[in-house]
């Protein structure tokens, strides 16, 4: 016997095998159990998506003589279906029979009863190809069809076909299949072919189908043909010119850690070893795309290319408004991708904007840190809105005021940093990498500038320690600050945690104590006294604040 492709090997042979259109296949199964089946419908959808096969097996299932839940595959007319010569499942390809003949072949044949089954049903593919006269003169026959036909017309440009068809039908549409559900229907035909595989090759070929279950098979077929006993991630990204999660990463973190030449000379490396520019310009997009899920939710869930690992170095080494920035410039250089063929040199230069993003920023933020070295001259633009915004706050005396945090000692904040722990202060990473959203807004800025420039160190169930310069930490621990910096937190992201900062000084030596404790006493739980929390008053209350207890309401 000849070899038959995967995805006509596992073409669905059943409603139950068919993956992603759950609600288009109870939807149609009810219409047969209760017996209103209509005499036209539309399916729509994208390629590889299922539309033909389930145009085949409801042609199959309305004429079963024996149908429950699924055909029975017995009687005459499945097995007729099965051996692919039933006579009143009529296919017809509108690419190439799409004109006003065909259609007249078809409505001079409607007439006549079925042979063999209950309907006589016209599968008609890709019918957005049919010409307009060729719709036209189909009309009449989808209006008042006999008892005994139905029609199917499959499509993935819908919007192609006469409004006036689309009327006479029933339209279903068939989505894109999920990466997770493509995933799953591989994995399971590996199995069943006796291939070994790893997991991150098959999620590799599912994310590049996009949503096609045949384009998913078609290229697993092409790794096959390299590779008959096994799948590899290595070897997909080989076949295909793809480059890894990895790969993609660190070349990002080099652009904004001042290593452009480096990103540039890898970037060259991967097109000359085949690597789709194109495709390396969308997945950094995608990239990015987690970074800011994961920096909004921490859900690791949601991620379709990084894991929480991954997505948390980039947080930690690229603020929020650089990686807008980068949205907008990985999509103007996409836009191009029709206007020339020489993408490399669009993207070369989009990573040196890229790059230069990252610069301006870091420049910023020095200025911030160290206010006498200001660099800005006459002649350098300045941005006015964002000078505003970071200004410097005011530093504190050098004796230290009378509210200062005696609780910040080493003894304790080592007693907080045993007792620290990483899945915490990765949640609290997004938080903190928040505090940019109010940049520019007056009555919260103040936490910005409080923080800006600092660094998230430790933190465990009741505590954060951050680390800055000596006047920093100096500032943020008066208790004036400190009080509002936790009734902040606690009421815009309903964090209960004190807050300590230390410099850098006083870090290395955390660290160096750190160090030298045993295992064994390390996890300890440790004290944290909070501050209360202010009540949110009534307007009872704000009006008993103002006049006093003996205030009368008139009735």
């Amino acid at each position: 016997m000849a070899y038959q492709v995967l995805y006509r090997t596992y073409r669905p042979a059943r409603f139950s095998e068919v993956v992603g259109q759950d609600y288009i296949i109870k939807t149609l199964l009810n219409a047969i159990k209760t017996n209103r089946i209509a005499h036209a419908y539309v399916f729509a959808g994208p390629r590889g998506t299922g539309k033909t096969s389930v145009a085949k097996l409801f042609a199959k299932a309305i004429n079963c003589q024996n149908f429950k839940d699924e055909a029975c595959d017995e009687c005459n007319d499945c097995l007729a279906y099965l051996e692919g010569n039933h006579p009143d499942i009529i296919e017809l390809d509108a690419a190439s029979n799409n004109g006003v003949d065909d259609m007249r072949e078809i409505i001079e044949q409607v007439a006549y009863a079925p042979l063999l089954g209950k309907y006589k049903v016209y599968i008609i593919d890709e019918a957005h190809m049919l010409s307009t006269a060729a719709f036209n003169s189909l009309l009449k026959t989808l209006e008042e069809p006999p008892a005994h036909v139905i029609f199917i017309l499959a499509t993935t440009d819908p919007q192609k076909i006469l409004p006036t068809v689309m009327s006479r039908c029933q339209r279903f549409n068939f989505g894109k299949i999920s990466t997770y559900e493509i995933k799953k229907k591989t994995s399971e035909i590996l199995k069943k072919e006796g291939i070994s595989f790893e997991e991150k090759a098959v999620i590799e070929i599912a994310r590049m189908a996009e949503g096609g279950m045949r384009d998913a098979l078609s290229l697993l077929e092409q790794c096959l043909a390299y590779d008959p006993d096994q799948l590899t991630l290595e070897e997909v990204e080989n076949i295909f010119g793809l480059t890894s999660v990895k790969q993609e990463t660190e070349l990002y973190l080099n652009l904004h850690q001042g290593k452009i030449s480096e990103a540039i000379s890898a970037l060259r490396n991967l097109y000359v070893k085949g690597a789709d520019c194109k495709r390396l310009a969308a997945d950094l997009l995608e990239i990015i795309k987690d970074v800011l899920i994961y920096a909004d939710s921490g859900k690791t869930e949601l991620l379709t290319r990084l894991d929480g690992f991954e997505a948390q170095d980039i947080i930690k080494n690229i603020p929020l408004n650089v990686l807008y920035k980068d949205i907008r410039e990985l999509e103007e250089v996409l836009s191009k991708d029709k206007q020339n063929q020489n993408f490399l040199v669009y993207l070369e230069l989009c990573f040196a904007k890229m790059a230069g993003n990252s610069e301006s920023h870091t420049e910023t933020r020095e200025d911030k840190m160290e206010p006498a070295a200001e660099k800005t001259t006459e002649t350098e633009p300045v941005e006015t809105k964002e000078k505003e915004a970071e200004l410097e706050p005011e530093p504190v005396a050098e004796q230290l005021p009378e509210d200062y945090l005696i609780e910040s000692g080493t003894d304790f904040l080592l007693a907080l940093l045993l007792d620290a722990n990483r899945d915490l202060k990765i949640s609290d990473q997004i938080i903190y990498n928040k505090l940019d959203l109010y940049m520019y807004e007056p009555e919260k800025r103040k936490f910005y500038q409080l923080l800006i420039g600092t660094e998230l160190f430790a933190s465990n169930k009741d505590a954060i320690i951050i680390c800055g310069n000596r006047n920093q930490a100096d500032n943020i621990n008066t208790r004036t600050n400190n009080e509002a910096l936790y009734d902040f937190l606690n009421s815009e992201f309903g964090i209960d945690k004190m807050v300590y900062a230390i410099d850098n000084q006083q870090r290395q030596e955390l660290i160096e104590l750190y160090k030298k404790t045993p295992k064994e006493e390390r996890n300890k739980p440790v004290y944290v006294e909070k501050y209360k929390t202010k009540a949110k008053l009534t307007v009872e209350d704000k009006l008993r604040s103002l006049f006093g207890d003996d205030m009368k309401v008139e009735e």
